[in-house]
């Protein structure tokens, strides 16, 4: 059975190319996550400045234990900022209000502020401690 597509049927092929787009940001997201740290599972940002601008916030491994927590007054520094740009292109490439979570591949978080991306190599999906507070 094939799950039911949440869009409406005159955009459904811009949804499809957009889910399309977001797989391969997602895929390329998880290549430079593992190259920077194999054990990143689970990338948690929240919103910058401007709006649909993410930053990195924290990273998480598949057992939900975290591994880095970033300082939002500070840039990244230049390692990372592949990542923060695939982050923020996806998180603008999803569309939360009217997709269900996990459509284009980013979850929303308690905080309307904050998605959370669980990168394909996390058989776990979400880790609990992402939806919560720090431990």
């Amino acid at each position: 059975m094939t799950p039911v597509d949440p869009c409406p049927i005159a955009d459904r092929q811009v949804c499809q190319a957009t889910r399309d787009l977001s797989r391969a940001v997602l895929r390329r997201l998880s290549v430079t996550a593992a190259g920077i740290e194999s054990r990143i599972k689970t990338i948690v940002a929240t919103q910058a400045g401007c709006p649909g601008e993410y930053a990195l916030w924290r990273l998480h491994g598949d057992d939900g234990r975290l591994l880095l927590q970033f300082d939002l007054l500070k840039k990244p520094g230049t390692v990372w900022g592949a990542l923060a740009g695939d982050v923020s292109f996806l998180g603008r490439l999803a569309n939360l209000r009217t997709h269900p979570p996990g459509y284009f591949y980013v979850h929303p978080l308690p905080d309307p502020r904050d998605v959370a991306i669980p990168l394909p190599s996390n058989p776990r999906g979400l880790a609990p401690r992402t939806i919560g507070p720090l431990q």
